[in-house]
């Protein structure tokens, strides 16, 4: 059976693609309500705080679905390195398939600026997950506390440093470069 997803999801799903392709502040209500065919009154029925709160929703929601991601490799992996290979791999998919033009919706909300502190609070809530979640599959390798929480961190902030250069440069060869730097630092 094919459920036809509600107005507060055809938002947070919209908000979420406009967000990767052009950053919080370049997406506007407008432009949110007509791709995702939702009347004006909509967004704030389901998002009260208006945009502010939309964003906040959409970057923990793309941030889950993410996690999701992280857990399934890491519970098909045979090892942390597999893990980098396999969230490079998405990645690549994801910048290729869209001409390198949606990138982390999480980077752009962490770059939504001042003015939208809940925002950004989102996304440090997402980094802070995904740091977890890998430390958790490197503790889990073996490896100890310490050095897993940083490891996580490192992971996340190369990934998410090469997704952003492979944006600016029209090339998957960053992620490749992070990809190999990051696998050899976890086979060591």
């Amino acid at each position: 059976m094919n459920t036809v997803a509600g107005p507060r999801e055809r938002l947070i799903r919209s908000a979420i693609l406009m967000m990767r392709e052009r950053g919080v502040s370049a997406t506007g209500l407008s432009e949110l309500l007509a791709h995702s065919k939702t009347a004006r009154g909509s967004i704030y029925l389901h998002f009260p705080g208006g945009k502010s709160e939309l964003m906040e929703q959409a970057t923990l929601d793309a941030g889950r679905r993410i996690s999701t991601q992280i857990d399934a490799l890491v519970a098909h992996s045979s090892s942390p390195a597999d893990v980098v290979r396999g969230l490079v791999a998405v990645w690549k998919q994801v910048l290729e398939t869209s001409s390198y033009t949606a990138g982390c919706p999480i980077v752009a909300a962490a770059q939504s600026g001042s003015e939208t502190p809940n925002i950004q609070a989102a996304s440090a809530t997402v980094f802070a997950d995904w740091t977890r979640r890998l430390a958790d599959a490197l503790i889990s390798a073996g490896i100890d506390s310490v050095t897993a929480a940083s490891m996580g961190s490192v992971i996340i902030s190369t990934v998410e440093g090469a997704i952003i250069q492979c944006r600016s440069t029209k090339s998957v060869q960053p992620l490749d470069d992070a990809a190999v730097i990051l696998a050899e630092l976890l086979e060591r």
